[in-house]
């Protein structure tokens, strides 16, 4: 459910100030400095914290890829249970930061087409070279046959990868695999000014005979400029690519991008980007054969090989704010380039998000999500897909460091003029975790 500016990824997150000058702190401050929201929960930084549980799970709409006699596609509902182990935080050193979100668990269902192991990894270390210098290095993978219901995905996930690297717009409970890793170096010229390179290299692979995943890279450098204490201006630029598997096609992008960040008041931080990509693409569309061809071999259309080249409007707008200790809230939109679904590959996506998290002192924690996204293809046949969500999340101590959990959701596909996908599918766990510490265990 998170969701940050792909173009603007590399600006990072907002994080540590890491002193800069005379104790202005430069160019750190709003997205510069040594941090991540990875491992983050509203409450603050309490170090490194670990979990493990059983839930009984409900699921509806579970759709994987095969078909019934009759040819429609399978919906399924199940019944299960999971034993899940995790580990989640932000652990900052004297000129350094760790973040961590970790969940693994296997699940057992009445329907054993979707039983098996659930796993999610993002990692980030951010480090302090120098007194102008910074380097920071991001991970993540998983695999999962439930993107749709389970869980783990929407808690673990940093928000940096989230639709780019990571599948969020899978349309089938169907096994896939994924993996990326970025890096990122500043140097601060001045009190005011830094400069930044980054690049990644990411990976994806679904199960499915026809499913197609991708490999991809992207590299790019950027400009800050601090204004005051509370603003900062950024511009840069991105070059990324798509290799698509058990597909024909690849695309090439070259993108400049734009962007403002400023402290609104304490606790609340508003980053604002834009920009434009031009994007070359290779692929197979569908088009129709002359008519006295047709008549003779019997078929109406075929595939010709397709190469476009089109330019794209890119932006993102986060608001993120700290209520007061216990809770937090963001707000996020963004439009970019996506790599696709596995049925339709390089796309315009389009989605907004709000994240709720609280915190309590002792006792409980409760989190809440709603969502949109819109993925439209940019290549061959025109499709797109829509997709509305909504998930909550709650915890409470029983005694001692025993918690009573429990999630639920829902992710509807909305019937579009381009396809017949009306898909709607709920989710629903409780059980109890295992965690040591003062402060309420908060699972997403």
């Amino acid at each position: 459910m998170q969701a940050l500016g792909q173009l603007g990824s590399g600006m990072g997150s907002g994080g540590m100030n890491s002193g800069g000058y005379g104790g202005f702190g430069g160019p750190a401050v709003l997205g510069r400095g040594v941090g991540s929201n990875t491992g983050a929960r509203a409450g603050g930084d309490l170090g490194i914290r670990f979990y493990a549980g059983i839930t009984a799970t409900f699921d509806s709409g579970l759709t994987g890829f095969q078909i019934n006699p009759d040819g429609s596609v399978i919906s399924r509902t199940a019944k299960g249970v999971d034993g899940v182990i995790g580990a989640y935080g932000v652990k900052r050193f004297r000129r350094s930061q760790l973040g961590l979100n970790y969940q693994g668990g296997y699940h057992q269902s009445t329907q054993k087409l979707f039983n098996g192991t659930d796993q999610s990894l993002s990692l980030f270390y951010g480090t302090q070279l120098t007194r102008r210098s910074q380097f920071s290095i991001n991970t993540s993978a998983g695999t999962t046959n439930r993107p749709i219901g389970v869980p783990i995905l929407a808690g673990t996930i940093d928000g940096n990868s989230a639709g780019y690297t990571v599948p969020t717009n899978e349309l089938f409970d169907n096994r896939f695999y994924y993996g990326n890793v970025g890096l990122g170096y500043t140097i601060q010229r001045s009190a005011r000014l830094s400069f930044g390179v980054v690049g990644s290299g990411f990976i994806t692979r679904r199960t499915g005979g026809v499913l197609f995943g991708f490999n991809g890279a992207n590299a790019g450098a950027n400009a800050a400029y601090r204004l005051s204490r509370r603003q900062t201006i950024y511009a840069g630029y991105q070059f990324f690519f798509y290799n698509y598997t058990r597909n024909f096609g690849d695309s090439y992008g070259n993108g400049f991008y734009g962007g403002y960040s400023t402290i609104l008041r304490s606790g609340m931080t508003l980053n604002l980007s834009g920009g434009a990509t031009r994007l070359e693409s290779l692929g197979l569309r569908t088009v129709a054969i002359d008519p006295v061809i047709a008549a003779l071999i019997g078929f109406s259309t075929t595939q010709e090989v397709y190469y476009g080249i089109s330019y794209m409007p890119s932006g993102s707008a986060t608001l993120s704010m700290s209520l007061n200790r216990r809770s937090n809230l963001s707000l996020n939109g963004r439009l970019f380039v996506s790599p696709g679904n596995g049925i339709i590959n390089t796309s315009r996506n389009l989605s907004g998000s709000a994240n709720y998290g609280y915190t309590g002192l002792r006792v409980a924690t409760l989190g809440a999500s709603v969502g949109y996204s819109r993925l439209s293809s940019v290549v061959g046949d025109h499709q797109s897909f829509e997709t509305i969500m909504a998930s909550g999340s709650a915890s409470r101590r029983i005694s001692g460091g025993f918690f009573f959990t429990a999630t639920a959701g829902n992710r509807k596909f909305l019937q579009s003029s381009t396809n017949n996908f009306n898909r709607s599918s709920f989710f629903a766990s409780f059980g109890v975790y295992w965690s040591p510490g003062e402060i309420p265990l908060s699972i997403r």
